[in-house]
């Protein structure tokens, strides 16, 4: 005997399963937990996404085949380059077309990683998350600054007057200062919370002083601003210790001080987007892939990514890739996490080789005993593989009560990774003078 069903309980039928298709429409391997988080628990008109596309450039290959045949930095660059951009422009068309009958128009499109940024409802997700051509969908989330702690100056007359910071010397910046490395004709990058421009120490070697500026700055939040600015002091002692000089009253705080500088304001609210467009920027500053003078030798990074999941396998590996292909070496701060084991703050247990990503830990570079600081955080790396791969940080320095520069011409002694970290940024802008050959990788490689 069949069962009769009525009305009101068909309908019930047809809305569970309509609910049950609806919620396996989303492919999970695409999206990123946050973003499956985001689309499941809450009820948004649209969510602010990133999109990865599967087909991609093998940079890596590209990079093992350049030290193979001792390609060098400028034949790099444009092939690198040249290559990013045709494939960005192929496979990116398709999904373009799909967005816009979607009636999504406003669409951020990067080629340093084949991304593209936009926002689309819940429906347009999970239509994406099923086709072909897409590899990762990720929600296109705020970065955060590390912590760190503005610490009490002492001794009352600032040590750096006269003479070099502490932390200079615990690294032997002065032995490469002697043999005449200063960092003249190099590049510094600051990635970060901004500047204070006018500042006495870092005044006088913003690159926009000789050349245009929108070569020399980059602001996430308005692309056609090319006028340092800032959103805290964090910005401004990074970059003092990687490159400042008060030449007046011989105030040495920075590792390369006759380096020029150029930096974005990542951490001024504009998100993973903006950090990309600004990783993308770097790799080609004035939009001319031949010439390479206006790349930065070292770009300084004191973020993370509080809701990071993937990491091991998400855009920054393509990005980071990307950029020590053309040369750049990236550096990171470790975070301040510590000091227990695989506190190494995302996305910076990527490992794809020895030197990617490359982690700094904090030291005390006050005194002899050069010891690591508490809230340094450790590895091992949780991106797997073996042996030489699991080692997080890769290297440390200063990064306990270190005298930069702060907002109006002011000077501060803060403590972190982050302060760590601009140490050997500046360190890497000095090989780079003494070796102009040699990629970032290969100089991250030495120290």
């Amino acid at each position: 005997m069949h069962k009769k069903f009525t009305p009101f309980a068909i309908a019930m039928i047809v809305c569970l399963l309509t609910s049950t298709l609806t919620a396996q429409s989303f492919n999970d391997y695409v999206l990123s937990n946050r973003l499956q988080d985001l689309v499941n628990n809450t009820d948004q008109n649209e969510y602010e996404v990133i999109l990865l596309l599967k087909d991609k450039v093998d940079v890596a290959k590209m990079d093992e085949d350049f030290y193979r045949h001792d390609v060098s930095l400028s034949e790099r660059t444009v092939r690198v380059i040249t290559a990013l951009k045709e494939k960005a422009l192929l496979t990116q068309r398709p999904l373009l077309s799909y967005l816009e009958g979607e009636n999504i128009t406003t669409v951020n499109t990067y080629w340093v990683a084949n991304i593209l940024a936009f926002s689309a409802s819940k429906e347009i997700i999970a239509q994406l998350s099923n086709r072909s051509d897409v590899e990762w969908i990720d929600f296109d989330a705020p970065l955060a600054l590390e912590s760190y702690r503005d610490e009490i100056m002492t001794p009352p007359t600032p040590p750096g007057i006269g003479r070099p910071e502490p932390g200079l010397l615990a690294i032997g910046a002065d032995k490469l200062w002697e043999m005449g490395y200063t960092g003249y004709g190099r590049l510094a990058m600051t990635a970060d919370t901004g500047v204070d421009p006018a500042h006495p120490a870092i005044v006088n070697n913003w690159r926009g002083n000789f050349s245009t500026p929108d070569e020399a700055w980059y602001d996430t939040n308005n692309s056609s601003n090319n006028n340092p600015s800032n959103c805290g002091d964090h910005g401004v002692h990074t970059l003092g210790t990687m490159v400042g000089l008060d030449r007046i009253k011989d105030d040495t705080i920075g590792v390369a001080f006759n380096a020029q500088w150029v930096g974005s304001n990542v951490l001024c609210g504009s998100g993973t987007s903006g950090n990309i467009a600004a990783f993308e920027w770097a790799m080609d500053p004035d939009g001319n892939p031949n010439t390479i003078e206006d790349m930065p030798d070292a770009i300084n990074n004191s973020w993370w990514d509080p809701g990071a999941s993937g990491e091991c396998q998400g855009a920054y590996i393509e990005i980071l890739n990307a950029l020590e292909a053309v040369g750049i070496a990236v550096v990171f701060s470790a975070g301040n996490e510590g000091p227990d084991a695989s506190t190494i703050t995302a996305p910076k247990n990527i490992n794809t080789n020895i030197v990617n990503s490359f982690t700094v830990a904090a030291i005390n570079g006050n005194n002899a005993n050069l010891s690591i600081a508490d809230f340094s955080s450790r590895g091992p790396s949780i991106c797997g593989n073996t042996g030489s791969l699991l080692i997080k940080p890769e290297v440390s320095a200063p990064g306990q009560s270190v005298r930069s520069c702060e907002l109006d011409g002011a000077y501060g002694n803060k403590s972190g990774t982050s302060m760590a970290a601009p140490h050997v940024a500046g360190a890497i802008v000095l090989l780079k003078e003494a070796f102009p050959e040699l990629t970032g990788t290969q100089i991250k490689t030495a120290l």
